[in-house]
């Protein structure tokens, strides 16, 4: 059965959420009927949506329809496990990042899902392990499988009475219309020395380049055969860039240790020379690694 078609009850314009520049040119056109708009800001370089549907909850239940819905139809008693197809990826990414640790005393996973991450750091030794996400269902799972705790809201008002050497933010940043606070609130939160860990998709990809490229030599008609269904609204608030990535992490204050691309088979981007070139010389991987720590 067909799904309804997602109509904004508003539309917004906004200026860029990186730096808060007006100033941009439109970059493509997406949607089931092109009813979309991604425009490059002309200062910081950031792809990003506007006009948007406003972001309000009418914006939020449609954007994260599946999400909810897939965490509602958890059954706490099941024996599904955590998801295993992501663990050897999170060890990884752990094994690698958290050489910049010094403490290793605590971590918070931002979008901790279905606790993969957790899983993994918990495995690694971390002694505390704290998540965060919008889903009661999910945390409730976490907390049942695995004996950590998980916060329910968003990551600007959370209330924590400690501070964590690691923070880890994976694929939840481009969701959300106020990154600069978000970056505010993880500097709060890092112990002296702490590190803060991002991954975003890279809008520069080599594969969204080529598509990008056929879109515009009219060789495909859309940029993304994935917004074909009419009841999807972008959850993707903006697209980072690499220099975008750099600009913001180092505006609010940040130290960037590692900025790259990788793979979900090679997190770190160190397994073979092929994805040393790729994602480290010519940074055209799929998605972007950031490791920071607050400057001074």
């Amino acid at each position: 059965m067909n799904e309804a078609p997602y109509i904004p009850a508003e539309w917004e314009k906004v200026d860029c959420p990186f730096c808060g520049s007006a100033d941009c040119e439109p970059y493509e056109r997406f949607g089931s009927e092109l009813q979309y708009t991604y425009v490059k800001c002309r200062k910081c370089g950031l792809i990003y949506s506007s006009p948007r549907p406003k972001y309000d909850q009418h914006f939020v239940d449609a954007a994260y329809a599946s999400y909810y819905q897939f965490a509602d139809n958890l059954e706490l008693d099941d024996t599904t496990q955590i998801n295993e197809s992501s663990v050897p990826m999170f060890m990884e990414e752990i094994e690698y990042v958290s050489r910049y640790d010094k403490d290793k005393t605590a971590v918070l996973d931002i979008g901790s899902g279905m606790g993969s991450f957790l899983y993994a750091a918990k495995k690694k030794g971390y002694p505390v392990c704290i998540g965060l996400d919008v889903s009661e269902k999910m945390a409730q799972f976490i907390e049942r499988k695995l004996g950590i705790k998980v916060y329910i809201g968003q990551f600007e008002s959370f209330d924590y009475p400690g501070q964590f050497s690691f923070i880890h933010m994976s694929h939840v940043m481009e969701h959300i219309p106020n990154p600069n606070e978000w970056l505010q609130k993880a500097k709060s939160l890092l112990t002296p020395g702490g590190i803060l860990v991002i991954n975003v998709p890279h809008k520069y990809s080599m594969g969204n380049r080529l598509q990008h490229f056929f879109v515009r030599t009219g060789l495909k008609k859309q940029f993304s055969s994935s917004w074909s269904n009419p009841a999807r609204t972008p959850d993707h608030l903006f697209e980072p860039t690499l220099p975008s990535l750099q600009y913001v992490v180092e505006k609010n204050g940040f130290e960037i240790l590692e900025l790259y691309t990788y793979s979900r088979k090679d997190p770190a981007s160190v397994k073979s020379l092929p994805s040393r070139i790729i994602n480290r010389v010519w940074k055209k991987g799929s998605n972007i690694a950031c490791i920071a720590r607050v400057k001074g």
